[in-house]
């Protein structure tokens, strides 16, 4: 029996421990994707409804449910609050490392896999996205986990590798949809196309299978409870991602390219060579790797809407391709003075521009807002946010991370890739403690602190002229009863003008229209509650300003708040 290693388990917990779980709860959650995310969290809980995928107490069938599952499960631990939002994905920073450094072990060895793992963890994107509440981490997780034993089953013909395939990628399936199964099968193909493998009949059928035993419960019991509207509506949502820009999200077609070279220092420059081509190394699994980065950078290529955390799955392969280029120079016990020179000039000059963003925060705000003419930046900028005045130096332990590893490299290659590793991973700690909560003060701290002091009202509340998650998680929304007025009022609104009882049969026009004459029924309608109303001052609302029923009750950083007082 082969000896377990603890000493990774050890590493990347005291890690996560220190220098993760004490920063995650420091500032708010922030719109709209980790709002998004907790707030359907705690709808879940509130309703008692864990199958079911809420905003605003109404179905979201933009996501299925198992990331909010995990999500649910922290909170009634921990209670709801950003910490517990975020905790999941932190739990990660111990758990993805150390499963990259297990199967580097087992397709090279030990030191292949810490270099694997600690270079992985010391990517910026990676590090930072353990730090947050978004879904990805653990959908890029299973997503290799699935490709990785694909490839072990093309490779090593056992049934349970194509059976441990299908149930990752059935898992992958059920945290953010079918593009899961979509990328797993888009890599493996065109990698036993290319190696001339067959993959045998019986294991397609034994993937396909585990892939629809492990998904399609909670797919069939949506479909049933809820009608084919939900199939519809998720499958129209992905048809939009790649035809449209959702949500204003569009880019230049080299923007994920841009994305991964510079949010994944320092391995993705490591990659730069392996990613084109071969490394001549005895790893099989670098074929793999470089097809599943380019599969992805493809596919998010062509897909219009551009979302940084979109090209995320390429962390993985980027990450080994990397890593095999590191392990080649321990192994040779060299690290040219060109290499040397290049990665220190890169890591000081990130590192010098950002300590130089910060401190024209803090002391030369001018100069930022004589480069813009938007008035909700200069707003944020004119805030007093309180800064020490010393933060502008944090940036610059990237550079001296960076300083330490090249000098101590040649001598101790592991020990010193691990005292990198621990140094980023304290420079994002001290930005999430210090840096960070300002700046999230800046962007929505004013409409998050009013949301907390009306949280015990009885009210009713909505956002006009913008989408925000914001007021339902932190204004504590609960789901409406039949005796309050505004759910009548609904009920009234769909079968008067749309013929229908429920939300659910209306598409995307006809919700904008609905949403419209209830926020008409809100300023002039017998309500049975006060009333807020929120904008941005950037994009006055004639409505709400002429509305001769409401009361202008606060004009800050940016926004505009209304009330309207129940007579």
């Amino acid at each position: 029996m082969k000896k377990v290693d603890y000493k990774p388990f050890l590493f990347f917990s005291i890690y996560a421990i220190v220098l993760v779980f004490p920063s995650i709860g420091c500032f708010n959650l922030f719109d709209w994707d980790e709002i998004n995310f907790a707030e359907s969290s705690r709808e879940m809980i509130i309703s008692n409804n864990f199958f079911q995928v809420m905003i605003n107490f109404e179905p979201f069938h933009e996501k299925p449910p198992l990331y909010f599952w995990l999500q649910v499960i922290s909170m009634k631990i921990f209670g709801i609050s950003s910490f517990s939002a975020r905790l999941p994905n932190a739990v990660l920073s111990v758990i993805f490392p150390v499963i990259l450094f297990n199967i580097g072990s087992r397709l090279k060895n030990k030191t292949f896999g810490w270099v694997w793992s600690i270079i992985f963890l010391s990517g910026l994107l990676p590090n930072l996205y353990f730090r947050t509440g978004i879904i990805d981490p653990y959908f890029n997780l299973f997503i290799f986990l699935s490709i990785y034993f694909f490839f072990l089953s093309i490779n090593h013909n056992k049934i349970k590798n194509i059976f441990f395939s299908g149930l990752f990628s059935g898992l992958a399936i059920l945290t953010k949809g079918p593009v899961g199964l979509l990328l797993v099968l888009l890599s493996c193909t065109i990698y036993s196309l290319s190696c001339r493998k067959k993959i045998s009949l019986k294991n397609i059928l034994i993937f396909i299978s585990t892939v629809i035993i492990v998904s399609s419960p909670w797919y069939m019991i949506e479909l049933v409870n809820k009608g084919p509207w939900f199939l519809i509506e998720f499958i129209q949502y992905q048809i939009e991602l790649f035809s449209k820009p959702v949500a204003g999200h569009q880019q230049p077609i080299y923007y994920h390219f841009v994305v991964l070279l510079f949010g994944c220092i320092p391995f993705s420059f490591f990659a730069l060579r392996s990613i084109f081509i071969d490394s001549k190394s005895d790893l099989k699994f670098e074929k793999m790797m470089r097809i599943c980065f380019w599969t992805v950078l493809v596919l998010f290529t062509i897909v219009t809407t551009k979302i940084v955390h979109y090209s995320s799955m390429a962390y993985v392969p980027l990450s080994f391709l990397g890593s095999i280029e590191i392990y080649k120079i321990i192994n040779g016990k060299s690290f040219s003075k060109g290499i040397k020179l290049f990665l220190f000039l890169l890591s000081s000059i990130i590192a010098t521009l950002l300590s130089f963003f910060i401190y024209l925060l803090i002391y030369q705000k001018g100069i930022i807002m004589s480069f813009s003419d938007n008035i909700q930046l200069k707003t944020l900028l004119n805030l007093n946010l309180l800064w020490q005045g010393w933060e502008w130096t944090i940036p610059l332990i990237i550079a001296f991370s960076s300083l330490l590893w090249i000098i101590k490299f040649k001598f101790q290659p592991l020990k010193s890739l691990a005292i990198y590793s621990l140094l980023i991973g304290l420079s994002f700690s001290l930005i999430s403690y210090f840096i960070i909560p300002k700046i999230e003060f800046a962007i929505q701290g004013t409409v998050v602190s009013f949301y907390k002091d009306i949280s015990k009202e009885k009210k009713y509340l909505t956002t006009v002229g913008f989408k925000s998650y914001a007021p339902y998680f932190y204004s504590e929304f609960d789901h409406l009863k039949e005796v309050d007025k505004l759910y009548q009022k609904k009920s009234e609104i769909l079968k008067k003008y749309f013929s229908t009882n429920s939300l659910n049969d209306l598409n995307r026009l006809q919700k904008t229209k609905f949403n419209g004459y209830v926020l008409s029924w809100l300023i002039n309608g017998d309500v049975d509650r006060t009333v807020y109303f929120v904008s941005k001052k950037s994009k006055p609302i004639l409505l709400l300003q002429n509305a001769k029923n409401l009361e202008l009750i606060k004009d800050e950083a940016g926004y505009q708040f209304y009330k309207r007082e129940l007579k």
